[in-house]
Parts: structure tokens; sequence; C-alpha cells
């Protein structure tokens, strides 16, 4: 059975039902996206409906009164507020029950539009005077205060611009009422900031207060209430003593009385054929047990709204979640920071330690910590976002330990950038970040939850993070290498969260500081236990064919370089004939490409597979043994030359040449490589077997946790 009908309403009532002084019974979901658009993109949906064009279709939802507080929602704005100042929101009222209710899931950004430029008076945008002179196309406001100044401007008709464009053109028909639409400072007291401007600061807004503007902008809204006043109105002069009244209101001049009532009757008969316009939209049926499951229900609500567009850009499920958040975030738990700047200084301070991530990846990360702290480990589903008994509690909670969740994530995103990491570098799925960053945050939280004396927990707190820096980096690599987030991401990531929802039911029952690093150690040595195997498989079948492809080495040759004391004291030495410029490395051949048409005689040897030698030359020059973490300008500098004329002229090697065999032989470069011109290309592809196989052998010591990392503090 389909959960959606057909219906129209003239225009005129939606707008009513958003913004009816006894309360709004059309509503916006808070699981919307908020309002987007500028001032100017109101004015063109009005101009586009006064020339005849059409509102376009609504896709809204009934609620039945006992489950309205169940969905967190809002009424419409009557102010749009954009300068991050404290201004109190500015809300139409919303109605109480027993009344009905509808909410709009698409068409939002137009309905919103029309509240702001047609209900009332006070209706409109409150911006910072920047962003006024950006929308207007003005002169950008100077002075000392300059980007603090703001601006409150409601939707008006220039009458002197209409005027003047009636009269050359003759006809409301052919009006392009951009040009004469305005917006405009009405407000004597809250129109404009109280900061000090210099004398000849530029307002972006013009404003119908200055005696220069007396009688020139009229509200769109009055215009708009008179046509609503007469809807039996069927020709102009139906509306011909309210313009006069109004105009005379509006201290109009002569001239304007005398040549503007006629088509400004015209306008108004306009208005009033639009608010009579039908507007169509589908509406969701409210939910009832004779013909729908709530699981069925519920999910394909929520698969509307994640299809639904706006901006280019679909809903995401973290959107919906982060909606539940804002609307129960409890600010007393945070020092009086909302939920929104709770996640923003988050997300800032991760980006600054290199897990540079958007607000939905930074939701998904904050709900899979609530789902293993608070919800036994259970992730939300689609039929959960709609059930308010099963997630609104998530805000409560998450305020409650926002303090040890938020600073677990940093400091874990600072000892893994203090150790090399990137994300999108050296790991590429945020669930492996996600779940080390919970397997610490238990050890945390036991904490937090727990008065030790100063020493005790000091050491706690020591040891745990003695545990994290062993493990964290075999679980990063190797869950990377070993294919662990190839597939099937949503059920990986629940039996991780599962496991980790089991250890903190037992380390939370914990007294003992001793036993809790235990439990967490199990856990995370049979994690990476797992992954050593598949692990161990992706580095024996690791080779690439194309010279575009070795990027692919870069996690492996960065490790790799890594694992020895005296390798990597060769390998932080920078290879550039100057001192000038910073260091950028990349995978890269040692011995060059071109270098190897001259040992095989052939034009381009990597479009050949063999050599007249019998050797494998594409195979051999991408093997993992012929390359290393170089500057990207490596091989543009060095082009058909061996590896050592190009090292007898870095910086470093100048003064003394003999450097060149020793930092060769800490890189594991022989003979064969750092002159191949001088050896046959048999003898060089040798050692470059026999040097992908070491290196491949330390890599896989490493995996199984027999080789540690030389270029961080032993632990």
């Amino acid at each position: 059975m389909q959960i959606y009908d057909h219906d129209s309403k003239p225009l005129l009532d939606l707008l009513r039902m958003a913004s009816a002084e006894d309360g709004a019974t059309l509503l916006v979901p808070d699981l919307q996206r908020p309002y987007v658009w500028n001032p100017d993109k109101v004015t063109l949906l009005v101009d586009s409906l006064l020339r005849g064009g059409p509102f376009g279709t609504l896709l809204l939802w009934d609620v039945k009164k006992e489950d309205l507080a169940s969905i967190p929602s809002r009424p419409f704005w009557r102010v749009v507020d954009r300068t991050g100042t404290d201004f109190d929101d500015e809300q139409v009222g919303r109605s109480l029950p027993p009344a009905e209710f509808r909410m709009v899931l698409d068409g939002q950004q137009r309905l919103q539009s029309l509240v702001l430029a047609f209900v009332g008076d006070g209706y409109g945008f409150r911006l910072l005077d920047e962003q006024w002179s950006t929308v207007l196309e003005a002169e950008r406001p100077r002075g000392k205060f300059a980007r603090k100044h703001w601006t409150r401007a409601h939707l008006c008709l220039d009458l002197w611009q209409f005027r003047e464009a009636i009269t050359k053109i003759g006809e409301l028909a052919h009006l392009e009422f951009r040009d004469v639409l305005q917006w405009a400072v009405l407000d004597p007291t809250d129109g404009r900031s109280t900061f000090k401007r210099p004398a000849n600061y530029k307002f972006a807004v013009p404003s119908a207060l200055d005696i220069e503007n007396r009688g020139r902008f009229i509200r769109l809204s009055r215009l708009w209430k008179a046509a609503a006043a007469r809807p039996n109105a069927a020709v102009p002069r139906h509306f011909h003593e309210d313009m006069r009244g109004l105009l005379s209101a509006h201290e109009a001049s002569p001239e304007a009385l005398g040549s503007v009532v006629d088509p400004l009757s015209e306008l108004v008969l306009t208005l009033r054929r639009i608010q009579d316009e039908k507007v169509s939209y589908l509406w969701l049926k409210p939910f009832n047990e004779r013909d729908f499951s709530h699981e069925v229900y519920n999910d394909a609500i929520v698969n509307i709204f994640t299809r639904l567009n706006s901006a280019g850009r679909a809903l995401s499920r973290q959107e919906i979640t982060f909606a539940w958040i804002k609307n129960g975030w409890d600010c007393s738990k945070t020092e009086e920071r909302t939920a929104g700047k709770c996640f923003d200084e988050l997300r800032e301070q991760l980006k600054a330690e290199r897990v540079d991530i958007g607000p939905d990846e930074v939701v998904a990360v904050v709900s899979a910590m609530w789902s293993i702290l608070d919800r036994n480990g259970e992730l939300l589903t689609a039929d959960d976002l709609l059930r308010g008994e099963k997630v609104r509690p998530m805000a409560q909670q998450l305020g409650a330990r926002w303090a040890v969740i938020s600073s677990n994530l940093v400091e874990t995103a600072q000892t893994l950038d203090d150790r090399g990491f990137e994300y999108g570098t050296h790991y590429l799925s945020l669930n492996v970040f996600t779940l080390l960053a919970a397997w610490r945050l238990i050890g945390s939280q036991w904490l937090a939850d727990r008065r030790l004396r100063v020493t005790e927990s000091d050491s706690f707190e020591k040891a745990l993070n003695a545990a994290f820096a062993l493990y964290c980096d075999r679980w990063l690599i190797l869950s990377q290498w070993s294919g662990r987030w190839g597939r099937s991401t949503e059920k990986v990531l629940a039996e991780y969260v599962a496991n980790l929802a089991s250890d903190w039911r037992s380390v939370r029952a914990e007294e003992s500081s001793t036993n809790v690093l235990a439990l967490l150690d199990q856990r995370m040595d049979r994690w990476i236990s797992e992954l050593v195997p598949h692990a161990e498989k992706h580095i024996d079948e690791l080779r690439v064919l194309t010279r575009d492809a070795v990027h692919q080495y870069y996690l492996p040759l960065w490790l790799w370089h890594r694992l020895d004391a005296e390798r990597w004291t060769a390998s932080k030495l920078p290879l550039r004939e100057t001192k000038r410029g910073s260091l950028s490395l990349d995978v890269d051949h040692i011995t060059a490409v071109k270098l190897w048409s001259l040992i095989t005689g052939q034009e381009d040897p990597t479009t050949s597979t063999e050599s007249a030698d019998g050797v494998d030359v594409q195979s051999t020059v991408n093997a993992l043994g012929n390359c290393c973490l170089l500057e990207k300008s490596f091989n543009i500098a060095k082009g058909a030359d061996p590896l050592r004329t190009f090292l007898e002229r870095v910086h470093e090697f100048k003064l003394d040449p003999s450097k060149v065999e020793r930092w060769a032989a800490h890189v594991d470069i022989s003979g064969e490589l750092l002159s191949p011109n001088a050896h046959s290309a048999v003898e060089v592809a040798a050692a470059i077997e026999q040097r992908t196989l070491r290196v491949k052998a330390e890599l896989k010591e490493f995996a199984a946790g027999a080789r540690e990392r030389a270029d961080v503090e032993r632990r």
C-alpha cells in the first residue's frame, strides 16, 4: 500500500499554515537541511511568480499530534540571521496540540523564501554588511568595525524605480520585477548595528528612514496583505482606493499618487492571483498500524530524507542523527556551548592533527562511541532515526560524556600525527581511526568514572598511552593491507563495535586498573592477530606493472624506511642539488625508466615484456625493490643518469663522495643499482629481485610483531 497521496492547496493557505498568528501548523523537521537561500534568490523567486512562473510542487508529511513530540521540528523563520552574533532566534509561533500538523520534506527553501517576502512587516534577513555587499553587488564596507556591522532588511517595492519602469515600458506584463524590488531598512531601532562608522561609510542596503528616501519603499508584505483582504477582486480598480490610502500612509509624492495607482493596483491583483494559485503536493500519510509496520514506515521516511536533494547534495543519515543531537543537547554540560559549537571545535582540532574530515564523518565517529558506551554496541538504523525514544537519549548522554569523548579523539589524533600518520595518506578508512580511538576511549572513560589518587591516575594514563603506542602502528597499517574494509563495511564495523561494547561492559565493572589494561590488551592483540595472515598475503602479492601505479608502494616504503635506525638516518637526508625548497616525498624509481633504455637497448623498455637477455623488463623496472621514497623532482633531475652520478651532485655528498656508498648501503641499494650502466640487465634485475625480497621480509616481520619502527621513541 502506498504511504503517500496527491492534493493541492492555494498558496495563500499554505503560507498561512506556515505563519498563522495563533501558531503555525506547517513545520520544518529539524532533520532537514537549514535554510540556505540568500536575499537575491528570494527576489528572483518573487520575480518569477509575478511574471507567471510556477511555484512548483511540495512534499509534505502528515504527523499526528501524539507523534509530534518525538520528531524534532521547528516553525519557519521570521528573521533569518547570518551574522554569527547572539541574537535570539526569531521564529513563527507553533500551534499547540490538538492541532494537526504537516511537515515540509521538500520545498522548504521556496516556502521559507515566500514567508520572508510576503507574510509580515518584521520578516526578512539580518546579514553582515559584507554579506549584503556581496548579495547586492555593492561596494564593500570599510572602517574599523567593517566586519562587525550588520543590517536587517525587508523586501520592498521601490516606488521610484517602479514608476520609472512603467513610464518607460508601459505595461506591467513586460516589467522585470527584480529591477523594482529592493531590500531596504525599515526599523529605526533594530535596522542597523550601532558600532561606530566612518563619515564616508557606504551602506550596501538603503534605508527608508533616510529623508532622501521618504515615500520611496513599500513593504511587499503590505501589498500582499492588501491583496488577501479582497478575495473577490477581479479587476485592478477594485484596489484603487486601498492603494491611494497605502501611498498616502507611505508619504508618497503627489506625482506618485497620480501615476502609479493604476499599475500598483494591477500589481496587487497579480499578487491576488498568485495567492489563489493551487500548489500541488504529495503528502505522506501518518503512521497507522493497520497499513504499515513501524520498521517499514520509518525506513521509507528516512529513505525519502536521504534521497531528497538540496543545493545539489543528498541529505545523509549523519545529518539526521545530528539534528537529533542538536535538538536534545544540554549546554549546561558543555560550558554553555551548543552541539554545533562542540562538533565544529572538535572537527577543527582533528584537522590540526591531520585527521581532516567533514561534519558527517565527525557525527559518524562520535555516534559509534555513543553506541559502544551507552547502546550496548548497537549502531543506529534507519528505523531508529525516526523513533525518538531510541535516539533522543543520544544527545543527553553525549553531552554528559563530551569532555572525555572529545579529548580522547583529539589525543588519539595527536599521537598518530606525532607518529607521522595522516588520514587519507597512510590509512584510507575512517573506521580504522574510529575503532582505535574507541578502544582507547574505554580506558579513558573508565578512568573518568573513578576517583583515583593522582599517582594512580597518572600511572594508568601512562600505561594506557604505552599500550596505544604498542598497537597503533600495526592496527592502522595492517588494517590497510588486509583489505578488511574493502567490502561489507557496515557489517564489519558493527562486529568491531559489538566487540568493544562487550569489553566496556566488563571494564566498567572492574576496579583493578591492571585488569582493565589486560582486557584492552587482549582485545587489540586478538584484532591484530586476525589481520596478520591477510596482511602478509598482501605483501607477498604486492607488485605493479605500470610506471604510474608505483604509488601503491608508498605505505610499504614509508614504513620500511623507518624499520632500521641507520636506514632512517640516511632516509632523512634530503636528496636535492640545492638547499632551496621544501621536502616532498613520493615513490620513485632507483634505476630510472630512461636508463633502462640504455641497459636493454630498447627505445621504450616498459612496453616490452622481455629484453634480449630474457629479463621481464616491465615487471622488473616497476618492482618494489627498484623503488624508494624520494623527492618528487628526483627522477626529473636525474633523467637517464645512474643514481651515483646524481648523488655526487647532491649538496651533502659534494664535499665527500665516499659518503655515497655508506648512504646506499644504509638504504639497501647495491652497486648494481647505484651504477646500473656498469652492469648487465640480468645483474640489475637480480639485484632488484633480491632487494624486493629483503624489503618484503622486513615488512612481514613488522606485521608479525617481530620488528618495530626505529623513528619513534622506544616503549
